[in-house]
């Protein structure tokens, strides 16, 4: 009775396999020592009543598929916040190392260079603002005691919203690039500022997989629960 109905545990959380495999191992745990505590003699029949104290399947996913989702959506927002200081702190270590080395932009790419700061800084703040208003969506709304259509729709908007603030994060990190080809010479010393603009766009690229996995799971979850 217990392992027929881990199955169909199991079967309902199929649509994340790491969770799945830690609920029914601590639903096989709680539903062998109900059955072992019950007083009834009947082995069959103490499971029985352990299955059914425990609750249907397809409900218990659905409860675990709220958290879950809302627990994803919350490393999300706070990786996306962490990645834009992680941005902001290779700036300044890219600034102090100009000085210190004294590279400067050559007077003919100045233009160039004049543009690419000013939608650099733009798209940097504007990272900022939606970064911060994504982690406001997600953390305004608990998650519920089971899944449902409304909970999908604010999860679907703050993923909008994680796509927008990193879109704006890539642009930022494009034109660091574009900055740093213009005053870069290829010494020794350009090891420093091309391996922090290495790190911002690993950042970026960690985050688009984190999004892509996130929209995958929702999808996924949704279309096992038909919510």
């Amino acid at each position: 009775m217990i392992a027929a109905y881990l199955s169909k545990l199991a079967g309902a959380l199929a649509f994340d396999p790491a969770l799945a495999a830690r609920v029914v191992i601590e639903a096989r745990e709680h539903l062998t020592d109900a059955a072992a505590e019950d007083a009834c003699v009947d082995r069959d029949e103490a499971e029985r009543r352990a299955v059914a104290r425990f609750g249907d399947p397809r409900d218990l996913a659905a409860e675990f598929a709220a958290v879950a989702l809302a627990r994803q959506a919350w490393r999300v927002g706070v990786v996306i916040v962490l990645a834009i200081l992680v941005a902001l702190a290779m700036m300044k270590a890219r600034l102090a190392w100009y000085a210190l080395v004294q590279w400067t932009i050559a007077d003919d790419a100045r233009a160039v260079a004049s543009v690419v700061l000013f939608v650099n800084r733009y798209a940097f703040w504007l990272a900022v603002l939606i970064g911060l208003g994504s982690l406001f969506h997600v953390g305004r709304r608990t998650a519920p005691a089971r899944l449902h259509a409304g909970y999908r729709s604010h999860l679907r908007r703050a993923t909008l919203l994680f796509s927008a603030a990193t879109l704006a994060l890539a642009v930022s990190v494009a034109g660091d690039l574009i900055l740093m080809a213009l005053r870069v010479k290829l010494t020794p010393d350009s090891i420093v500022p091309i391996a922090s603009v290495a790190v911002e766009i690993g950042s970026v690229a960690f985050l688009i997989v984190m999004i892509a996995r996130a929209s995958r799971l929702m999808a996924r979850t949704a279309g096992a629960l038909g919510v």
